[in-house]
């Protein structure tokens, strides 16, 4: 037991994001967030995202997966007024971030039990072909939302389908899936928070059910605590560096790259299954593989 805690990777490290994001993208590869829920973009990477769209110019694409999603906390709306309300609540966050809305409008929440269908993965797989996002971000592997996990298999049959060896892959933070090896951090001083703010204010529905902004607030603050404590003297391996004391949050994230243990795990891991095949064949489109997705039981609402 000791050896295995001893030898199974390194001591951990804190990156600022925008180092690996230089060199990953351009105006021909964009910042790529998939959302399985409407709010998800604002929730994980709001600040991000703003700071690519807005202030560097540069392409950022969100992508609402699932359609039909209708937990709004509004009795009075039948369940069709109650998804446009949803999609329309999404449209409007990208106008304020300055991101492109993107809808699949794969049937997660109008079919119980859903799994991706062969034009499911055919359209996600093309649209990762002609979109070749820069980086990605995807949910965590150990969400407890079933939606967030088959958005993250979606986005390794894409990767491993448009044979995009070089694409940044991106996991971020959600309410249901805290990241269990964070190494990357974006900071954000007061101007973005409150942009991050108007994003999840864009979420009427949702904010009378769970108030987003006050939650995702203290936490970038918490983060953002922990980050320069680590930053800048709790470095093993002899990494400190001193942080931007503006900062008053942080988004956290971790750079996925092949870890083969995580690629045979019990349930296994599709981005870390997807990021092995691609390493044995770079530079190629191939045909989707079958990856680990799993159907959830209910698609319900962040």
């Amino acid at each position: 037991m000791l050896r295995a805690a001893s030898g199974s990777e390194a001591h951990g490290h804190l990156v600022d994001v925008r180092e690996p994001l230089r060199n990953a993208l351009g105006p021909n590869r964009p910042l790529v967030m998939l959302c399985p829920h409407a709010d998800d973009g604002a929730i994980t990477a709001a600040c991000l995202m703003h700071e690519y769209a807005v202030r560097r110019g540069l392409p950022v694409i969100e992508v609402l997966v699932f359609a039909g999603e209708r937990n709004v906390a509004a009795p009075w709306l039948n369940d069709q007024k109650k998804i446009t309300m949803r999609e329309a609540e999404f449209r409007l966050e990208c106008n304020v971030l300055g991101a492109e809305a993107v809808c699949w409008n794969l049937e997660g929440y109008r079919q119980p039990g859903y799994h991706p269908t062969d034009e499911d993965v055919a359209k996600v797989v093309d649209w990762f072909a002609k979109r070749r996002p820069g980086a990605i971000i995807v949910p965590p592997a150990n969400d407890a939302h079933a939606a967030h996990r088959v958005t993250r298999a979606l986005a390794a049959v894409g990767l491993l389908g448009a044979g995009l060896h070089d694409t940044l892959v991106m996991t971020g933070w959600t309410p249901w899936g805290p990241l269990p090896r964070p190494n990357a951090y974006f900071s954000y001083d007061g101007e973005a928070e409150r942009t991050k703010e108007w994003a999840i204010h864009c979420h009427a529905s949702q904010i009378l059910l769970t108030d987003y902004t006050q939650y995702c607030s203290h936490l970038g603050r918490a983060y953002a605590a922990l980050t320069r404590e680590w930053a800048e003297g709790h470095s093993l391996a002899g990494r400190a560096h001193r942080t931007d004391e503006r900062f008053v949050g942080v988004e956290l994230f971790e750079l996925e790259s092949h870890d083969p243990c995580r690629a045979t795990n019990d349930p296994p891991d599709p981005i870390h299954q997807a990021l092995g095949l691609l390493r044995e064949r770079p530079g190629g489109r191939a045909p989707a593989a079958p990856l680990a997705v799993e159907p959830p039981k209910a698609a319900a609402s962040a």
